[in-house]
This record gives C-alpha cells, sequence and structure tokens, in this order.
C-alpha cells in the first residue's frame, strides 16, 4: 500500500472498529459495576464532552501545522485507552476511559477528514468521502457483531462472578496498535501528501465566523447533530434494550450490525444517487424513514420486525453523513477546512453531549424507550429543515454531474 489513501483507510479502519467494539462492551462494563440508567447516560456523555471543547483548537492546529502529526497522537491515544479500560473496575475509570476514547477518535476523524478535503480535485474528493464512510459504516457492521459474540463467549467462559474480558481486549489492543503503524507511516513516509497542500503554517483569521457564515454549511451541522446523536444512541442503549426485553447480547450485536450493514449498502450506491437526485430530497427523505423507524423500535419485541427497523434506520442513516462531509468541504476554501471539518465534528460532539443526557433524564420517568424516540424527533426535525431550506440559500443540495476523474499522480 505505497498511495496514501489506502493507508489512511487502515487508520479509519482500525479506529472504527476498536471504537465500536469498545462502547458496547463498555456499556456491559458499567452494568456489571452496578451503573443505572442514568449512569449509562453519564458514560455515554462522557465519550464527547472533552472532545467538544477540544474539537475547534484541533482544527485550528490542523490548518496551521498539518493533518499527520494530529493523527498518529490520536491513533496513539487510542491504542493507550484500550490499556486503561482493559483494567478499569470502578464506574469513575470507564468514564475517564470513555472521555480519552472519544478524544482520540475526534484527533483521528479530523485529520482524516481534512486529508481528504484537501484533495485537488472535486469529483474524487467526493469518491474518497463516499469510499470513507463506507468503511466507517462496514466497521459499524462488523465490530458490534465481533464484540457481542465475544463478550457472550467470556459470559459463558466465566468462573466467578464478572466477565473475563481479557481475550476480548487483547483483540482490541491488537487492531488499535495497527492503526498506530498504518498513522505513522502517513507521517515518516507520506508521498504525495509531502506537497500538498500550500497554506500550512499560515494565519486565517476569522476562520469559524467564515465557516459559521455559511448558511449550508449550517444545515448540514444540523443535519450531522441529529444523525450522529441518534446513530450513538442506538449503540449505546440497544444494549439495555436487551437486557430489559431478555434479548441475548449476540442478538443485540447482531441488531447493531444490522444498522452498520444497511449503510454499508446505501453508501455502495451514493455517488449514482447524487447524480440523479439533489441532495435536499436524498436527505429529506433518509431523515424521515430513519425518524420513523427509530420511534416504532421500543415497541416491538418480533425479531423480525426488529431487524426491519434496524435496516430501514441504519438504510436512512446511512446517507446522510457522506453527504454532510462532503458538502462542508465543497462550501469553504481550503485554508480553513481543518477548522470546518472540527466545527462539524463539534456539532456532532455537542449532539453526542447534550443529546444522551437529556435522554437519561428522561429514561428515569419513560425508560429505554427515550433513547429511541428522543432522537426520532430530532431527525424529523432536521428533515423538516432540509425540506424547507431554499434551493437558492443552499446551493450545495445541487448535485451535478461529476466530470472524468483527473490522473492519479495529481493528488496521490
Amino acid at each position: 500500500m505505497s498511495g496514501w489513501f489506502p493507508r489512511l483507510l487502515v487508520v479509519t479502519a482500525t479506529t472504527m472498529i476498536v471504537v465500536f467494539m469498545l462502547r458496547p462492551l463498555l456499556t456491559y462494563q458499567a452494568l456489571a459495576v452496578g451503573a443505572s440508567t442514568a449512569q449509562l447516560g453519564l458514560v455515554v456523555a462522557s465519550f464527547s464532552v472533552v472532545s467538544l471543547a477540544a474539537s475547534i483548537p484541533i482544527g485550528r492546529g490542523i490548518d496551521r501545522r498539518g493533518e499527520r502529526g494530529y493523527l498518529l497522537v490520536g491513533a496513539a491515544l487510542i491504542a493507550l485507552t484500550v490499556l486503561l479500560l482493559a483494567a478499569a473496575s470502578d464506574l469513575w475509570v470507564i468514564v475517564v476511559g470513555s472521555a480519552a476514547l472519544g478524544l482520540g477518535q475526534l484527533l483521528a476523524m479530523i485529520a482524516c477528514q481534512t486529508i481528504i478535503a484537501n484533495g485537488r480535485d472535486e469529483v474524487r474528493r467526493d469518491a474518497r468521502f463516499a469510499t470513507f464512510t463506507l468503511v466507517t459504516s462496514s466497521t459499524q457492521f462488523a465490530a458490534p457483531a465481533i464484540a457481542g459474540f465475544l463478550i457472550a463467549d467470556s459470559v459463558g467462559r466465566e468462573s466467578g462472578s464478572g466477565m473475563n474480558l481479557t481475550g476480548v481486549y487483547l483483540l482490541i489492543a491488537t487492531v488499535a496498535f495497527v492503526g498506530v503503524v498504518a498513522a505513522g507511516t502517513l507521517l515518516w513516509r507520506p508521498g504525495a501528501l509531502s506537497v500538498r497542500p500550500q497554506h500550512f503554517g499560515k494565519a486565517a483569521p476569522g476562520a469559524i465566523r467564515e465557516v459559521v457564515g455559511e448558511r449550508s454549511v449550517v444545515v448540514a451541522l444540523i443535519v450531522g447533530f441529529a444523525v450522529l446523536s441518534a446513530a450513538d444512541l442506538l449503540v449505546a442503549f440497544m444494549p439495555a434494550y436487551g437486557e430489559e426485553h431478555g434479548v441475548a447480547p449476540e442478538i443485540v450485536g447482531m441488531l447493531i450490525a444490522a444498522h452498520g450493514l444497511a449503510s454499508v449498502v446505501v453508501r455502495i450506491f451514493l455517488m449514482p444517487l447524487l447524480r440523479r437526485h439533489t441532495r435536499r430530497a436524498l436527505l429529506t427523505v433518509c431523515l424521515v424513514v430513519a425518524a420513523l423507524s427509530l420511534a416504532w423500535v421500543p415497541f416491538v419485541t418480533w425479531m423480525p420486525g426488529l431487524f426491519l427497523l434496524m435496516l430501514l434506520s441504519g438504510a436512512g442513516i446511512g446517507l446522510c453523513q457522506p453527504i454532510a462531509i462532503g458538502w462542508v468541504a465543497g462550501a469553504v476554501r481550503p485554508e480553513v477546512r481543518g477548522t470546518a471539518m472540527s466545527v462539524r465534528m463539534a456539532g456532532n460532539r455537542l449532539g453526542q453531549t447534550l443529546v444522551p443526557l437529556g435522554v437519561a433524564a428522561l429514561a428515569g420517568a419513560a425508560g429505554v424507550a427515550a433513547a429511541f424516540v428522543g432522537p426520532a424527533v430530532l431527525l424529523l426535525g432536521a428533515g423538516g429543515l432540509v425540506f424547507w431550506a431554499r434551493a437558492e440559500e443552499n446551493q450545495n443540495f445541487v448535485s451535478d454531474e461529476p466530470a472524468a476523474p483527473p490522473d492519479e499522480r495529481r493528488d496521490g
């Protein structure tokens, strides 16, 4: 893999595998130490609260100093966090580990997205973002299923009162180490990345004001806020749903995996869909389908029906993220793309912080159902906002027929 993009995909894949294997695992660990529903909300929120404060400085730093160093730091932090969580036996350690995991993922993902966004050609940038999000959704399909079976196996072998998760954490640590190595090669053997872009080291005054001043960017940020909050809560609270309804951990893992599988399938067809439909039409339909599907989850106990709802919600959510990322990247100039990616991630993290806390507060009265109905309301609201957005104020909703790809040597 001499090209930079395949190695970047390795970092992306390993980062997301570690995160999506650990998130359900952390829920089971928290339940094992006696965490309440409200404390589960704290564990979920801690994943994003630190990175929410750090996202904008990270984006500004990437715009000034380049992406690859930040990418390596993020991968290394994730690997160290795995070691911390492997030894966690108290709730506060799980909360701290969850926060560190979120910060490491933030560093890695802002760096990855900025590297792609700084590509010279818009057509190849859209295709790379489609591939990037295809990889992330593939890990959402595979990682929870693997984690579910490994957790079930650890329960089956336990000889005491707790789970024996040593083997699970050994596998996760190995995956994290591969990500560190791949990120290191991008820093020390960058290839075409060493000659682009030209603005590193230069100040970009007013970058945040410029980014949030773009109306289309603001709409994309709201979409990302709703979509990531919904996906995050689904992953975190499906184990609690399983505990409440007597669903085995391996089945819970497969339900989450079905959600990710649907995202994989629809993202394969992203570019053909963008050539045939406007971004506004696609986003509106996807947001409404995802909202209606999630709203029904807590009221369905028939397994085939539950799997169908997971597939529909995954398909609805699956297309929103790559459209929103490419939309933001194309709406701003290269000098502030790191800031734009960080602002987008900050909006996502804000949702991942506030929504779980709000859901946890509602869960005291409404139970686990609040973790699905609440995000459904957000998705429906975002869909309405996209539908009513005027075309002349959101030019990035319109998708044009792409030109032929340029010479591969121009952009790595």
